[in-house]
């Protein structure tokens, strides 16, 4: 049986970063296992007749100066800076308003907007009081911003974005994943459009060529044992090893796994049962994309769009040449979309592929004489 000091399983951007680490720190006796063919894990991205499409899509930012010079220095002169320009498509308004909604109120009917304000001025009143409380994350988002901004955008998106009702979820995830404007901001978003950006995302990077997936394989090749195409079968806890499909046993004196946890039952079938019920009880939700090559030159100058009300059944999509003209062949346009599932609202991956096509037409993205050339689907679950 072969001897490693440390075994890290799955080359996503977890494991190809701490392989990095553990090289840089002059550890000699690792190993990093992939099962598929190719390094990156979500960050990859697939190219179909010349249209490049991300696993996501997918954005690189940081507020981290290591993570920052890090990608930088991977990715060098294959980096472009931009300017985020996300928006919000109303269909009951037939407009489009700037994302994030709670900063760009401005355009939308003054009814809403006035219903927004109401409920914002009502929740500081709340908070000044001293009863801000919240213990889930449908009450966090009325605490913070009100209700009229919670049950007109914030909820309906929750519950399409995560596929069960937000006041089943925590809210400590939040962070950078929410933006949270002050209520001067927030006034302002709502009496003009003339403001700047707000959120993590307001400026970003993309590579300019390779997709996403440029970024681990740039990171991958710094990296001196990466093995492809090595697939776990089950762990060893007692023995400490790991036992690949091929038969191979590796013996570890570390384990890191950058797997999904849901999953963790069945590769060490002798975990105590607190463990395993904890593992299984995980909720999770898979997020099937539909690419679509466009035989047209220019789409939109967005780079995305959100989309709340029910009659679409995404609830985002992408413009993947404006985030490099070189994500699809030259004369052509794309559009990426993601529609969220899990075994709360299970999906019919066929019939909402159809779905996608018509809802882009029903929205004005795509013209009645649009010739379609390429239909992508790619299921990522966990997503």
């Amino acid at each position: 049986m072969a001897e490693r000091n440390d075994v890290i399983l799955g080359a996503g951007l977890a494991g190809l970063t701490a392989a990095l680490t553990l090289q840089e720190s002059g550890e000699t006796d690792w190993v990093l296992l992939e099962k598929e063919e190719r390094p990156g894990g979500h960050a990859r991205s697939v190219e179909v007749d010349g249209f490049v499409f991300d696993y996501g899509p997918h954005i690189l930012f940081t507020g981290d100066a290591r993570i920052e010079a890090l990608i930088r220095d991977l990715l060098a002169d294959n980096l472009r800076s931009q300017e985020r320009q996300a928006f919000i498509y109303h269909a009951a308004h037939e407009i489009y308003t700037r994302f994030p909604f709670q900063a760009h109120l401005f355009g939308l009917p003054l009814n809403v907007v006035k219903d927004c304000l109401v409920g914002l001025v009502q929740a500081v009143e709340s908070q000044a009081r001293d009863e801000f409380r919240p213990t889930n994350y449908e009450e966090w988002m009325r605490g913070f911003f009100g209700d009229g901004i919670a049950d007109r955008l914030m909820i309906p998106y929750a519950r399409k974005l995560w596929t069960v009702e937000p006041s089943a979820m925590d809210f400590s995830w939040i962070g950078q994943r929410v933006p949270t404007p002050d209520v001067e901001r927030i006034l302002t978003g709502a009496l003009t459009d003339d403001v700047a950006q707000v959120g993590a995302t307001a400026h970003f990077w993309y590579p300019w060529r390779g997709g996403i997936e440029a970024l681990p394989r740039a990171l991958a090749g710094r990296i001196e044992d990466i093995q492809l195409g090595r697939e776990l079968e089950h762990i060893d806890v007692k023995r400490r090893a790991v036992v690949l499909t091929d038969g191979e046993r590796l013996a570890y004196d570390r384990l890191l796994l950058t797997l999904p946890l849901n999953d963790l039952p069945s590769w060490i079938p002798a975990l105590p049962n607190d463990v395993r019920e904890a593992c299984l009880g995980l909720q999770y939700q898979g997020i099937f994309n539909v690419n679509i090559g466009v035989d047209r030159p220019h789409l939109s100058g967005l780079h995305w769009v959100y989309f709340y009300e029910d009659e679409f059944p995404f609830h985002r999509l992408s413009f993947p040449a404006n985030f490099s003209p070189h994500n699809v062949p030259d004369g052509k346009s794309s559009i990426a979309t993601e529609t969220a599932y899990s075994r709360h609202r299970p999906l019919d991956h066929d019939a909402v592929t159809q779905q996608t096509i018509a809802a882009l037409r029903g929205a004005g993205i795509l013209d009645g004489d649009d010739q379609v050339d390429v239909v992508h689907a790619e299921a990522i679950d966990p997503a």
